[in-house]
């Protein structure tokens, strides 16, 4: 599995370090997108090249900017907390175009990614490293003609200079595959990252004698969590089960944890629902414990544990209809969420929230969750979790008799795009 990500690594490092081309497509299926995600990760963590990624699905070009842009105000924001603290000025405000729907997202995207290279000390030096990798691609012509759109830059004085662009083509409805003929400054790359591949690499991984034996359970961990993904539950179990009395044994927690919280979605997964609670709940001991070591490097690891396993806890309770137990959870993992400033996981707990209260009768409760979840969703300009949210109010306010609120909230909603 090292050699693959190795060889996509040092792939992406080329074209981040030449000085030739500004635009590398990558086609990928959606399983392995995540891992070409991972690889970008690796390089940003050694370069000096500002890296910014994007993983929001590509529905249209209108909200994929919408999101591209809620994702970069929020990096703003967390940076200028953290100048802050250190009397550091804070980061300009992003440019005004970058909000405005009326103006072509191609060039709501452009100005955005401006902003990200000017906010570059040294920018002949460091290179802006642009990366589009949306999870899904619903509409490929859409896709392409907002790519398109946007790399289209003339010489001498393109307006991407000093800038990397990386962006993910759909290897199952390609789009941009002749996107080296129609634009000037772009390459393509097709990395061997298909299920087989993958799943061969780690197993190889897993029967590697010459590696240590964290590297190898650690191949092992992702062969259990293909085996899931294949519906190849028994496999997955003894898979999970053996990882886990590792780390158990070497006292490494989050990963004790994930091996847990593996082993609840299988039980989950295949109906065994009182098994699945009883291992999610194990999960939130070592996951808590591994982040109360104050002292220990890293410790955030656990992080992301404890917000998959509050979202498996919710997600079962809700699916019993036992709403407070369910409620608990999800008010947890907004917290989380909302400290990783993952906005969308916080929506979309703050609703379930909501949907909680409301069939506990808790109608006041539930309106006053979703108010705040539709002052999220306005923030960064999401509009499904927006409607969604305002048709969840007016059923609040219907019950309440607040005959003026869910009024307005059915003008908002016509106003929204598609309409109510």
């Amino acid at each position: 599995m090292q050699k693959l990500i190795d060889a996509v690594v040092d792939r992406l490092k080329d074209f981040v370090a030449q000085n030739q081309r500004v635009l590398l497509v990558v086609e990928s299926n959606d399983a392995s997108n995540g891992l070409l995600v991972k690889c970008l990760d690796v390089i940003d963590q050694d370069a000096s090249d500002i890296f910014w990624t994007f993983v929001d699905d590509f529905t249209d070009a209108v909200a994929f900017v919408n999101a591209v842009a809620s994702g970069v105000r929020i990096r703003r924001e967390l940076a200028c907390k953290a100048l802050a603290k250190s009397d550091g000025a804070p980061w300009p405000e992003l440019p005004p175009e970058a909000g405005h729907l009326a103006i072509h997202p191609a060039l709501r995207m452009r100005a955005l990614m401006t902003y990200a290279r000017a906010l570059s000390s040294n920018p002949d030096e460091q290179h802006l490293v642009w990366n589009l990798f949306p999870a899904t691609i619903t509409d490929p012509v859409g896709y392409r003609a907002f790519v398109l759109e946007l790399m289209v830059h003339e010489f001498p004085s393109p307006w991407c200079h000093h800038m990397r662009v990386v962006i993910r083509d759909d290897v199952a409805r390609p789009a941009l595959r002749d996107a080296v003929q129609v634009l000037r400054g772009a390459d393509w790359f097709a990395p061997r990252l298909g299920p087989h591949d993958i799943e061969k690499a780690v197993e190889e991984q897993v029967g590697d004698e010459s590696l240590s034996v964290d590297e190898r359970v650690q191949a092992l961990l992702t062969l259990a969590g293909l085996d899931y993904a294949h519906g190849r539950f028994g496999d997955a179990l003894a898979k999970y089960a053996l990882a886990g009395r590792y780390y158990a044994g070497t006292g490494k927690l989050a990963l004790y944890a994930l091996t847990l919280n593996g082993i609840g979605e299988v039980h989950a997964r295949t109906g065994n629902p009182e098994q699945a609670r009883k291992y999610f709940e194990s999960a939130l001991t070592p996951a808590t414990n591994r982040l109360s070591q104050a002292n220990e490097p890293g410790r955030i690891d656990a992080i992301p544990v404890l917000l998959n396993v509050s979202l498996n806890l919710g997600n079962l309770y809700l699916s019993q209809n036992r709403w407070a137990d369910a409620g608990r959870y999800y008010e947890g993992a907004r917290d989380i969420a909302h400290g990783m400033a993952n906005a969308h996981v916080e929506i979309q707990c703050i609703e379930n929230i909501g949907a909680c209260h409301f069939e506990l009768g808790q109608y006041r409760e539930a309106a006053q969750a979703w108010e705040k979840g539709t002052g999220l969703a306005r923030t960064i300009q999401a509009d499904e979790h927006l409607r969604t949210l305002l048709q969840r109010q007016r059923d609040a306010y219907n019950r309440l008799g607040l005959t003026d609120r869910r009024d307005a909230v059915d003008t908002e909603l016509r106003h929204l795009p598609g309409g109510a």
